[in-house]
């Protein structure tokens, strides 16, 4: 016996963070998680799998658009012309009101929000009985473990599908325990809803699959879905498939001492062009703390100018990079923890109008202003804009509380 156990589809997903991105990648961008369900489907075929399993957050939104929803019900007939069953169920993000209809494929079962079971007969005659149930608003904060029946005495294997996380009653996301879990006895746990793939038990596997397509920049690494097989003796083993078509991840350049722009930028262009791996990448770029800034390049490193012209640099868009840090030095005291009286008073004697003032005409006589920002104002009008954002901004982060800090 052999299954497919993916989640979190997020069809209809933005890319958050990006920003300059050329037409070329964008459009990748816009089809990338189309892109991951067709390799989905794919694999499917290709492994010859018995069934399907897609545990939540099909969509990313519970409105969704038209060429998310053709585009799942593509694949689900793709999978129905290949005779593999399918069963699904909606999550958090795509919650399925009272009265909702989808016309899916004859292949396809899809879960209410009652927990119920479904049984399949593979083509090897194999009994499988599975769990589950969909989300019909966006929090289920009463746990529905209980809901779930005891591994059923008549099946070979019996599966659980939950789109949750562990938690205790009151939490948002159909809280459970891995305990609770495992007093059902079943074979499999298929999870949903946590992005990055974990094993939470071996033996039954109580498994996340990870989400099909990284969409922020904290979902690094590998993204697709599991290939579940059982084995001699009746465990069932998976095996992690990747599919996204881009991935996200972090890279850190070998720099070391005084380093001007110039020297900055072409050892980040020479060392860049030698990461590019298959696959098109979105690349977090994180300068070690062993390097030593000139004034310049610090300035174009915060400013945004240093990332913007290594991207100039490039010849292709497969290996992209979209943002560039210095690396926070963890030898250096956090300041975090004084008293709130204490910054109040500094930002007082600092944080005057003549200071700000100062601090503007300083500014207009950098390069990186006068020639990088196109905007048809005079010295007089800059000064005035820098003055109102800087006393804005002041009075945000001093006045406005916590909630305007967030």
């Amino acid at each position: 016996m052999k299954f497919l156990h993916a989640a979190d589809l997020h069809l209809d997903t933005p890319f958050q963070g990006l920003t300059g991105v050329p037409s070329a990648l964008r459009s990748q961008l816009i089809a990338a998680p189309l892109t991951a369900l067709t390799r989905l489907v794919n694999l499917a075929i290709t492994e010859q799998v018995d069934f399907v399993l897609l545990v939540g957050d099909l969509f990313d939104q519970q409105a969704q658009s038209v060429a998310a929803q053709a585009g799942l019900m593509a694949a689900l007939e793709r999978l129905n012309v290949a005779r593999i069953p399918v069963v699904l169920s909606f999550g958090n993000h795509d919650y399925q009101p009272a009265g909702s209809q989808w016309h899916f494929p004859a292949n396809v079962h899809a879960f209410g929000p009652s927990v119920k079971t479904v049984t399949l007969t593979t083509a090897d005659q194999t009994q499988v009985a599975i769990s589950g149930f969909s989300y019909d608003q966006r929090w289920v904060t009463t746990p529905k473990i209980a809901d779930y029946p005891a591994k059923l005495p008549t099946v070979d294997y019996h599966i659980g599908m939950l789109h949750g996380q562990l938690g205790t009653a009151g939490d948002h996301y159909a809280p459970f325990s891995v305990g609770e879990l495992l007093a059902k006895h079943y074979d499999y746990w298929a999870l949903g809803h946590i992005h990055q793939r974990q094993t939470l038990n071996t033996v039954p596997p109580v498994v996340y699959p990870g989400n099909l397509q990284g969409r922020y920049r904290d979902e690094t690494g590998q993204k697709g879905c599991l290939i579940v097989e059982s084995q001699a003796d009746q465990t069932l083993r998976p095996v992690f498939h990747a599919l996204a078509p881009i991935t996200w991840t972090t890279w850190t350049p070998k720099l070391q001492g005084p380093v001007d722009r110039p020297t900055l930028l072409k050892q980040l262009v020479d060392q860049f062009s030698t990461t590019a791996e298959d696959g098109t990448e979105l690349v977090l770029i994180t300068l070690p703390t062993t390097v030593e800034l000139s004034a310049t390049a610090m300035l174009a490193l915060t400013q945004g100018a240093l990332l913007t012209q290594l991207q100039g640099q490039l010849t292709t868009t497969a290996c992209w990079p979209v943002d560039l840090q210095l690396a926070a030095d963890k030898s250096q005291p956090v300041l975090g923890g004084l008293d709130q009286a204490v910054w109040q008073q500094a930002g007082q004697r600092v944080v005057t109008t003549e200071q700000i003032a100062a601090l503007a005409d300083h500014l207009l006589a950098e390069p990186f202003l006068n020639q990088t920002l196109l905007e048809d104002l005079t010295p007089a009008q800059w000064r005035q804009r820098v003055l109102g954002l800087l006393q804005e901004q002041y009075h945000l982060t001093t006045e406005g509380g916590a909630a305007d800090g967030d």
